[in-house]
């Protein structure tokens, strides 16, 4: 489609699901024709072929509080940034979320005369809704993966087009049902909690221990339930007993089949709240930050429920269990009905349905990959 013509990419994505849907869209833009692409890279990008102007590791933040001790890395990545595009000469710059940064860093870009392409929009329509307008001025192209996004964002004047959810390109358990029992040596009647605590030190910290609490107390009454904790590469649990062994098992590399195979989960809000979703467990929705955070998101977010299930289904599909009322006792009573009743468990299933509906077909990496090498040309 590209011809002989190199394009060059610079790519910005500062948090492990934008590293990831940002690989799928390297992948894209490969089959399109040459190009060359470097930019702020996490493991995904850079097992992508990625070229690193820095490290994705370098801009991670969890949180306004945490903000100050990550400046002298954010002005240094943003230095290195703004020097490729003098030295590497990108045709499109691509920024992938990241609102706290992108949104900074996206004027000044398009004030040196990039054509900046973003992809995966800022949740601007939960907080300060008028950034929308001011991005008008500076994206040349937005590619957005929730359909009630692209009309909030054209009737702000940005030049939009829904692409669909890059994880309906791919969402799947990395391992068969079966195999996955045998690996956690349970057998086809055991049930499975899945405890999904987040992909980052600090949210482990805040959200495993009433987590476990509550598995304790789940599996306590239930032989045959066994909770499941997969954790990203590098993290390591935290408030662990010895009675735990046997109870929680530790995986690595099978958060997709703890979200699939599970009977139910407790997941920090996040895009992990999206994939147990689609892939149809049911699940409560949980998040504790420190108090001066929610303080700020309390004065800021619009929106009267925070998970990504919730905003698109438009109802509680997936209770929120947030700050004070995410305890171990309250969690233990949300998941209980859905581990006990078939019939409950169904119906919650019947509602997430609806998240997947929404979401619509694959192909959402291939068609934003389009629009950028439009944008390019």
């Amino acid at each position: 489609m590209g011809g002989g013509i190199e394009r060059r990419f610079l790519l910005v994505a500062g948090e492990p699901s934008g590293d990831l849907h940002a690989a799928r869209l390297v992948a894209a833009l490969r089959e399109l024709g040459p190009c060359r692409i470097a930019g702020v890279t996490g493991p995904a990008l850079r097992a992508a072929g990625v070229e690193p102007v820095a490290a994705m590791e370098d801009l991670a933040v969890l949180g306004f509080a945490e903000i100050p001790a990550r400046l002298p890395a954010l002005f240094a990545t943003r230095a290195r940034l703004l020097g490729s595009l003098r030295d590497f000469a990108p045709h499109a710059v691509v920024l992938v979320d990241y609102p706290g940064f992108n949104l900074r860093l996206g004027p000044e870009l398009k004030r040196r005369g990039a054509r900046v392409f973003y992809y995966i929009a800022p949740q601007v329509w939960a907080w300060h809704p008028e950034r929308a307008h001011a991005m008008a001025r500076w994206v040349d192209h937005l590619a957005v993966v929730f359909p009630f996004e692209e009309p909030l964002f054209r009737q702000a004047g940005v030049r939009t087009t829904f692409v669909g959810h890059p994880l309906m390109d791919g969402l799947a358990p990395e391992v068969e049902e079966a195999v996955f029992r045998a690996e956690l040596r349970v057998g086809p009647g055991h049930r499975i909690l899945g405890l999904l605590p987040g992909s980052r030190p600090q949210e482990l910290a805040r959200h495993l221990e009433p987590m476990l609490a509550a598995a304790r107390e789940l599996t306590g009454s239930r032989p045959d339930l066994v909770a499941v904790l997969p954790l990203a590469p590098g993290l390591e649990p935290s408030g662990w007993r010895p009675s735990d062994v046997g109870r929680v098992r530790l995986v690595r590399g099978r958060t997709h089949a703890t979200q699939a195979f599970a009977t139910a989960c407790a997941v920090a809000s996040g895009t992990a709240t999206l994939e147990t979703a689609l892939l149809g467990t049911p699940l409560a929705i949980v998040y504790r930050t420190g108090w001066l955070n929610y303080a700020v998101a309390r004065r800021v977010v619009k929106l009267p429920r925070i998970g990504l299930p919730n905003i698109l289904a438009g109802s509680e599909v997936a209770p929120e269990l947030l700050q004070s009322a995410f305890t171990p006792a309250r969690l233990a009573a949300t998941l209980a009905p859905w581990l006990d009743d078939p019939a409950e468990r169904a119906r919650r299933r019947e509602g997430l349905a609806l998240v997947r509906e929404r979401l619509g077909g694959p192909g959402a990496s291939r068609r934003a990959a389009e629009l950028l090498w439009a944008l390019a040309a």
